[in-house]
């Protein structure tokens, strides 16, 4: 294994221009995990936690900047993500415990790609982007388009995601939705988790976007799901019609937590809940 610690921003970007294949170690909470149990072998680490251009909160226009290197801690106490996007704040209480709280980073939950990330749903539901940045290059990309297959992304060898960016307004005059179901009420790895956030008026939905956890082979946005109920008030819309939809764009595993069947019909009841709301 080897440890390299980039003297500066500059150094990181050269250091990922000139190494053929690198895990980068912020937190370490996923990567530790997957050094000790040989998922990961004889890596290449690169130590970015200590440089400042990749942590921290801020607003910039309409616009809410969060550093990669965030800790969830930070964005939970954050007086900013309190105030404008109060669905995080929310919706992370009871991530983890305090000391992981304290060690996760949000662009090390995302680069991570699990299944089962907290983060990611929150983040699709509101349409956030990634900011993925080389020595050479700088490009915004959709998070609802970073990823590509298991634990697979659009990212370039020698890119990192630098920051995660959401609309200050997103919740403006919006319903929010965050449901995660586990074992336990906190300290739980989600069987099922559904997020999202809608727009009703005149007892109709007007825009809405769906986002789901533990359900694919990575968090997925519904957009089927979404376009059939856009438009339509409660009444109009056939859950049979949502149940057909979601069986196109959802395949849920059995595993050690749960089998599929719970998983499905769970994640239809949330859905049911969030648009009944």
């Amino acid at each position: 294994m080897k440890f390299i610690k980039p003297k500066d921003i500059n150094n990181l970007y050269e250091t990922l221009d000139n190494m053929e294949q690198q895990y980068l170690l912020a937190g370490g909470t996923d990567i530790n995990v997957q050094i000790k149990n040989g998922t990961i072998r004889d890596p290449n680490i690169i130590y970015i936690s200590h440089l400042k251009e990749l942590s921290g909160i801020k607003e910039e226009n309409d616009l809410i900047l969060i550093g990669a290197t965030t800790s969830l801690k930070d964005i939970i106490e954050s007086r900013i993500i309190k105030k404008h996007i109060p669905l995080i704040h929310k919706s992370l209480q009871n991530f983890a415990s305090p000391l992981i709280q304290s060690s996760a980073t949000i662009g090390g939950n995302i680069a991570n790609g699990s299944p089962t990330a907290d983060v990611i749903p929150i983040l699709l539901a509101l349409d956030a982007k990634l900011m993925l940045c080389s020595k050479t290059t700088t490009r915004e990309v959709f998070l609802k388009d970073f990823f590509i297959g298991y634990k697979k992304n659009v990212m370039k060898n020698n890119e990192l995601i630098t920051k995660i960016l959401i609309s200050k307004n997103v919740e403006y005059k919006y319903q929010t939705f965050y449901e995660k179901v586990g074992s336990r009420n906190s300290l739980a790895i989600a069987k099922v988790a559904v997020a999202g956030i809608k727009k009703v008026s005149k007892e109709k939905i007007t825009d809405i976007k769906l986002a789901v956890g533990s359900l694919t082979e990575y968090p997925r946005r519904l957009f089927k799901v979404e376009k059939y109920v856009t438009g339509k008030t409660l009444l109009e819309i056939d859950f049979n019609k949502v149940d057909e939809y979601l069986q196109q764009e959802i395949t849920p595993i059995s595993d050690l937590r749960s089998d599929k069947e719970y998983r499905y019909h769970v994640c239809v009841n949330l859905i049911r809940t969030f648009l009944n709301e």
